[in-house]
């Protein structure tokens, strides 16, 4: 690629904008324009709506269990999770009940679980007598005991139950307060998916640090009153992690995906308000809904969502993608990041310097400002799309900005990226 020497009597404003626009690589679309391409259309919702299994109600069995005891599949290690397996499997009409585990209890570990199990092995032969306690939601029916041998009781529970329905969503209700009770569990479940663990974790410290600072509860291990949060085991989606069940006790049960840290706050307002509308652009689905109905839901979601250009829907994950930034001292940082992100959310998620992001990764600042420079090792300029009018405004109030100046919430992690990385590209970091 040519690439254009200053002459004193031009601008460099002006030469900058004329060289990243017309000799950036044109190879993929801008990422904007393929994070805007979902909402097309009145009828057409992104991948993550509607994703949720289509499920009624959810049994979650509280354990004391932590989650680096957690193997891949919990029927590996628990002769509960491996009966209930079993149970589902050979009852058909327990398919619209979903069933999993939590470390919210606060009791005392029996016997450790084993990580190191695969999906292969059968929970061991000498393994203690498990006894823990569960929850139906969204009904919020309460177990104190769950053991192997109270499963004759939970078909009792299950048959007085009334027939599970749901409200459509709505922005009024008859209730003016918020939820007595909110229990919120998110994914982590490392040893599944390294990106539960990776996006998940994240997740839940942001959650509990913030029902905490609002004085609206904590760990579901120390209480379940008010706002109570938990981790959960695979819960399926793991393209769509960051994952997170909201459970109310006014019958709403939410799976919301795609979910990050800086997510907290705003997934916290939608939690405990007394409308029952979700958070769109992160709805997988709610309890009692089919998938149909949450894409029809979403559809025809308020005016004021559909039209929020700040509230997009975030691209699915891929793989890990290495990804190498060099910081303004010289240091090089090898970080893990998943197609489907953006550079600017890898930078934040590992922490970097320099990578601020004020508005959130709209492209309406120029606090994610890196530069990536061509690498001669790696067979010349890096695979990135083309810069656009909205990006190429904001880089004119970068300290520093040359040529090789990108905005960061506007380059995909793609396997391109990470191939050109490899061979010795580097993203670097300004001071600044």
């Amino acid at each position: 690629m040519v690439r254009l020497r200053v002459a004193p009597s031009w601008p460099l404003s002006s030469l900058r904008s004329v060289s990243r626009r017309s000799f950036a690589s044109s190879t993929s679309a801008t990422f904007s324009e393929a994070a805007a391409a979902p909402l097309k259309g009145a009828a057409s919702a992104p991948g993550v709506v509607g994703s949720a299994p289509e499920l009624s109600r959810h049994l979650l069995i509280h354990t004391p269990h932590p989650t680096a005891t957690w193997p891949s599949h919990l029927h590996a290690t628990s002769p509960l999770a491996k009966l209930l397996q079993d149970k589902w499997q050979a009852q058909p009409e327990l398919a619209k009940l979903g069933f999993n585990f939590t470390d919210g209890s606060h009791g005392t570990v029996a016997q450790a679980w084993d990580p190191t199990r695969t999906k292969f092995d059968e929970p061991p032969a000498d393994a203690a007598v498990e006894r823990y306690s569960a929850v139906i939601y969204p009904d919020f029916v309460e177990l104190p005991s769950f053991s192997i041998d109270d499963l004759p009781a939970l078909d009792k529970v299950l048959a007085e139950l009334p027939a599970a329905s749901a409200a459509l969503p709505s922005a009024t209700s008859g209730d003016t307060a918020p939820p007595q009770r909110t229990h919120i569990f998110v994914c982590t479940h490392r040893t599944r998916d390294c990106r539960c663990g990776d996006i998940g974790e994240p997740l839940y410290d942001a959650l509990l640090h913030e029902i905490k600072r609002r004085k609206l509860g904590g760990e579901l291990k120390s209480g379940t009153d008010g706002v109570r949060i938990a981790r959960v085991a695979h819960i399926g989606g793991h393209k769509w992690a960051g994952n997170a069940l909201v459970y109310r006790s006014d019958g709403v049960g939410d799976w919301y995906g795609l979910l990050r840290a800086e997510d907290a706050p705003k997934l916290l307002d939608y939690a405990t308000s007394p409308s029952s509308l979700p958070w769109f652009s992160r709805w997988r689905g709610r309890l009692g809904l089919s998938a149909d109905q949450v894409r029809a839901a979403y559809a025809s979601r308020p005016a004021a969502e559909a039209e929020n250009r700040l509230d997009e829907p975030r691209h699915a994950l891929g793989d890990s993608v290495e990804l190498v930034f060099k910081t303004f001292e010289g240091e090089e940082r090898r970080v893990s990041g998943y197609e489907g992100e953006s550079v600017m959310e890898v930078a934040r998620r590992h922490e970097l310097p320099s990578i601020l992001a004020t508005c959130g990764g709209h492209c309406e600042c120029a606090t994610c400002h890196v530069l990536i420079p061509p690498a001669a090792s790696a067979g010349g300029d890096p695979p990135l799309p083309e810069v656009t009018d909205e990006e190429d405004e904001q880089l004119e109030f970068a300290i520093g900005a040359t040529d090789d100046s990108r905005l960061a919430c506007q380059l995909p992690v793609t396997k391109e990226l990470g191939e050109w990385i490899a061979k010795g590209g580097r993203i670097q970091l300004p001071r600044y």
